[in-house]
């Protein structure tokens, strides 16, 4: 728990140890269907005999209700008690994950969906908002978004397993796919909340801020590069979300895909470490800049994936590439705004670009019949993000050479 010794002169909070993993353990127990909509997606076409548009659908309502909610919390934050926070959305996700098991149609599946993404869109914000406190974000930002490579292995080879749940001897009459993956997530809610009373909490003195930092309104470049970022995501997600099914496009079977995306997660876990290390240090810019660029390229490799061996490499590193700019660009985005809440509101960005992703992926698959369009549509999307992140990055940039000449 936070305590006095934990905040430091300038309102900043050293965050590491137990506290830190508690804090991203029950972020990723609440993010876990999010993390892996790409499963769900799959999981939709085959358990409700849907297309993929209407799957996609789905996606889009969940993520939307993260987005939403997510973007509501940051900017509620300083006046919330977050342990409460936590506590009734976690309940709440642990009962939609529940209620999905059983709903007997895809439009019952909109509202469900939509509930859960409402409540883990205000666990995600108080997360980030604590994290965006840290004496060292970028480091924090990092750590954090390293474990997602750790939750997207576990989750790899979990998934494919619980979504033969059906055809075990004895399961119940009625079981589908679909099943499985949510009966996973309600485990990992309910999971989540042995975690709430050790994570911390910015004490009232760092949320109140000094001299009206964490007061005044976040500069408009700051949004403008949060735009940016969504609108990056939700270009990454157009194709990302049906990374599955591109794979069964060129024959393989689920559990390979599982065992291959398993073995590469292992790049979700050190790249964003060795960014947040690096970010600490150096410039912003360059290494976003490179890992656009490399997104892009394998979005186009991956879009035009016809074998195997295109898939292996194509796919892992498309994947995960965009996780090692979080750490860096979080780290900029504290820089232009002390107060942490356009680090706080990221999370609603992210997801709100993601949330567009499903339904317009599944509408581009549908009317191209392959995934060749969906690689240059991701390359478009980087494009015009990377261009509203440039300003944010740059002011980021001087401002860090300006404390180090000041030092």
């Amino acid at each position: 728990m936070s305590s006095a010794t934990d905040t430091l002169s300038d309102g900043r909070m050293d965050i590491g140890g137990p506290r830190l993993i508690a804090l991203t353990c029950l972020l990723l127990l609440v993010f876990s269907a999010a993390v892996a909509m790409s499963f769900n997606i799959a999981s939709f076409v085959t358990s409700f005999d849907v297309s993929f548009t209407e799957a996609g659908t789905v996606a889009t309502i969940e993520l939307g209700g993260i987005a939403i909610s997510s973007l509501l919390f940051s900017q509620l934050a300083p006046r919330l008690q977050p342990r409460k926070v936590y506590l009734y959305a976690i309940l709440a996700i642990a009962m939609m994950n529940a209620a999905t098991i059983f709903v007997p149609s895809i439009t019952a599946l909109f509202v469900v969906r939509g509930i859960a993404g409402l409540a883990a869109g205000s666990v995600t914000a108080m997360v980030m908002y604590t994290a965006g406190h840290s004496r060292t974000p970028e480091k924090t930002f990092g750590i954090i978004n390293s474990f997602v490579g750790v939750l997207g292995i576990m989750l790899a080879l979990v998934l494919p397993q619980a979504g033969k749940l059906y055809l075990v001897s004895g399961a119940p009459e009625g079981i589908s796919e679909a099943d499985g993956l949510f009966l996973v997530y309600l485990v990992a809610s309910i999971g989540a909340l042995f975690f709430v009373r050790s994570v911390p909490v910015p004490p009232r003195a760092a949320l109140a801020g000094e001299g009206g930092r964490s007061t005044a309104a976040p500069p408009l470049l700051g949004w403008l590069a949060l735009l940016g970022m969504g609108i990056v995501f939700f270009g990454h997600g157009v194709l990302a979300l049906y990374i599955v099914d591109v794979g069964k496009g060129v024959g393989l079977s689920p559990d390979t895909i599982g065992l291959v995306f398993s073995i590469a997660a292992i790049m979700g876990i050190v790249l964003p470490l060795a960014a947040g290390f690096l970010g600490a240090r150096f410039p912003a810019l360059p290494p976003t800049v490179i890992v656009l660029i490399v997104t892009a390229l394998f979005a186009v490799l991956l879009g035009h994936a016809t074998t195997a061996l295109g898939y292996f490499i194509a796919a892992p590193i498309y994947a995960f590439a965009p996780i090692a700019m979080l750490p860096i660009v979080l780290g900029a985005l504290v820089r232009v705004d002390p107060s942490g809440r356009l680090a706080a509101a990221h999370p609603a960005f992210v997801t709100l670009g993601g949330a567009a992703a499903p339904l317009t992926g599944g509408a581009i698959r549908d009317w191209a019949g392959n995934f060749a369009a969906s690689g240059w549509f991701v390359t478009g999307c980087i494009i015009a993000g990377g261009a509203l992140m440039v300003a944010a990055l740059v002011k980021a940039d001087r401002m860090r050479r300006q404390q180090i000449g000041i030092a």
